[in-house]
């Protein structure tokens, strides 16, 4: 990620629909919180948290007897975050998520909230945070939009946010598929996007590049 991009998001702090869910993103990301199964004690790991609208909610999932690790490049968004009051198990760090040190196979879940097209290079990124998760631990793609609406925001946008495009499922699937993950399961509604797999055991099932078994 270069200094530029890394501006261009802290430039997006400033823009006060990305401090709070409006309600109809309130009732996407409870639809998302059903399926994700996230449960008290349980360890996640939230790359591009933002201004720490969605940790405030896996923070109160997990509970005190389990942590929420979110990070972000931006500054301007970390402050934000930091200004949430958020509970003792919600760890927040200013970072890059190709840089993010962490200990290998320590979350449960990690989960990519309105930020996965950003984690370019993503072949590269995604491989890295899929070592963050246990065995069995699930990897989420989610977005409060569709997969297209997600790609012409991008096009439109910062220069550098042109290429930072939602994969379509086949291209998507291979993707995770060679990054240790398993059980890929992709969903691209009219107003939302979620994704889900799993990682796989070290001694599972070996992924060719092809993302064939």
């Amino acid at each position: 990620m270069t200094a530029d991009l890394e501006r261009s998001f802290d430039m997006l702090s400033a823009d006060a629909r990305w401090r709070a869910f409006d309600a109809e993103e309130r009732r996407k990301v409870e639809a998302f919180v059903r399926r994700w199964g996230i449960k008290p004690g349980d360890r996640v790991l939230e790359p591009g948290c933002g201004a720490g609208r969605l940790t405030e909610v896996l923070a109160g999932l997990t509970g005190p007897a389990g942590s929420v690790v979110a990070f972000d490049v931006s500054p301007g968004f970390m402050r934000l975050a930091a200004r949430r009051g958020l509970p003792a198990q919600a760890v927040l760090r200013t970072a890059r998520a190709d840089a993010f040190p962490f200990a290998q196979g320590s979350f449960d879940h990690v989960v990519c909230f309105n930020v996965f097209p950003h984690l370019a290079p993503l072949f590269e990124t995604t491989s890295r945070l899929v070592t963050a998760l246990r065995p069995g631990g699930t990897f989420w793609i989610a977005h409060t939009c569709s997969r297209s609406f997600v790609n012409a925001v991008h096009r439109e946008g910062p220069p550098g946010f042109h290429d930072h495009l939602l994969p379509d499922a086949e291209e998507l699937t291979r993707l995770l598929l060679r990054a240790g993950l398993g059980e890929v399961e992709i969903e691209n509604g009219a107003d939302f996007f979620l994704a889900r797999a799993v990682r796989l055991a070290p001694d599972g099932p070996s992924i060719h590049p092809d993302g064939h078994a």
